[in-house]
């Protein structure tokens, strides 16, 4: 199964599953994903790892999980389960980081658009060649570009998007990416009683 797990996967999961066999705290960071990390959870919770942008674990149970993998050698995609609570942060935060035009290469791509009309946001673990879309799984969203400039209310969420593909776990265009940690960070601080977290 291993061989048909994602890239990033295979790198460190292995490692990970095999240095925390009883499940004690640990974590690894990918070394091919510049935010992902891999948590193993406490022998008191059930048998598996989180997936997570943030360095430190959340509970097993957090809107900043990704999802879990079982903690064994050859865990691949197949055996990944998204957080559904996740995807709501993910695509909430996508959103306001448009309005603040937190990414330069979206909006590049959006200034350089033949007319107005709606924009794909792909998601760069596999990026398509010069002028055609992606594959379904990796469409982030859509979102309507008029005079070459990004009309952040009409972001809409793609349903056929997956975090983990046979090419990788969610690569968020660069800009975004550090948005969406920011906005987990404070998830993850409000969710441990440091701070408010209002918004989110």
């Amino acid at each position: 199964m291993l061989a048909a797990a994602p890239r990033l996967l295979r790198t460190a999961l292995p490692r990970l599953a095999r240095s925390t066999s009883t499940l004690a705290p640990g974590s690894s960071r990918d070394p091919l994903h510049p935010h992902l990390h891999y948590h193993a959870q406490p022998a008191t919770q059930p048998s598996r790892i989180t997936l997570s942008l943030l360095p430190t674990p959340s509970s097993a149970h957090s809107r900043c999980v990704l999802g879990y993998l079982p903690p064994v050698a050859d865990a691949g995609l197949n055996d990944f389960v998204e957080n559904p609570r996740f995807r709501d942060v993910l695509h909430a935060a996508i959103k306001d980081g448009l309005a603040k035009g937190v990414s330069e290469s979206v909006e590049f791509e959006a200034g350089t658009r033949p007319g107005d009309g709606f924009m794909h946001i792909t998601d760069e673990r596999a990026i398509p060649p010069a002028g055609r879309i992606g594959e379904t799984e990796d469409l982030i969203g859509s979102v309507y570009v008029e005079n070459g400039k990004i009309v952040p209310s009409t972001y809409e969420p793609q349903p056929s998007y997956r975090l983990v593909t046979s090419h990788g776990v969610m690569t968020l265009p660069r800009g975004l990416d550090e948005y969406v940690v920011g906005v987990l960070r404070e998830i993850d601080a409000a969710e441990r009683g440091e701070a408010d977290g209002e918004q989110w």
